[in-house]
């Protein structure tokens, strides 16, 4: 998820936490009468308003409310910063060249997983504010690091460079130690 999600989910969930303990503190002082005898649920005065007509507007407002704030929320957690399509054109005038993502990533996943000593691989293409190739790499025990450091970057990164015709392309190589036997693969 991005940063933006994320800060989201943080600031949307710490508000509604807050919120509960609040209600929840007072809902308990309430019962054990810190504000004298224990209220009923809804106290007379709001009781009597439900008989008033713009009570249940200001009710559809309120839960309208909150029901645009939870798919504003829901479509921030749908966003993501994962690249579908590279457009790799650099002229108009010889027409559009389009490469799916995916085919890129695949490639890099089935080169990394070649190299000695790789148990796994994964590869996604993102754009936050720039677009960076991430490549995660599941090393096994007896693997030489620096070997598979070396031939990632010498040969898997320099040929995902040149297959998008982008010689700056960023790229984030995460080296992990191999899991124990039995362990699920990679995601």
């Amino acid at each position: 998820m991005s940063r933006r999600v994320d800060t989201a989910n943080r600031t949307v969930l710490a508000l509604l936490g807050l919120l509960l303990l609040g209600g929840g503190g007072v809902g308990l002082a309430a019962g054990f009468g810190a504000f004298g005898d224990p209220p009923p649920v809804l106290p007379e005065q709001v009781r009597g308003l439900a008989g008033e007509p713009w009570f249940w507007w200001a009710v559809a407002g309120g839960c309208l409310l909150v029901a645009l704030l939870a798919l504003r929320w829901l479509l921030a957690q749908l966003h993501t910063t994962r690249v579908s399509r590279l457009d790799l054109t650099r002229d108009d005038r010889d027409g559009r060249t389009v490469v799916h993502a995916g085919a890129l990533t695949d490639a890099v996943e089935a080169e990394a997983r070649s190299l000695r000593g790789v148990l796994g691989a994964s590869a996604r293409l993102v754009e936050d504010r720039v677009r960076t190739l991430r490549v995660a790499v599941e090393l096994a025990d007896h693997a030489d690091v620096a070997e598979v450091r070396r031939v990632l970057e010498d040969r898997v990164v320099a040929h995902a460079r040149q297959a998008v015709d982008d010689p700056d392309l960023p790229v984030d190589v995460e080296l992990r130690p191999g899991r124990r036997a039995g362990s699920r693969g990679l995601r």
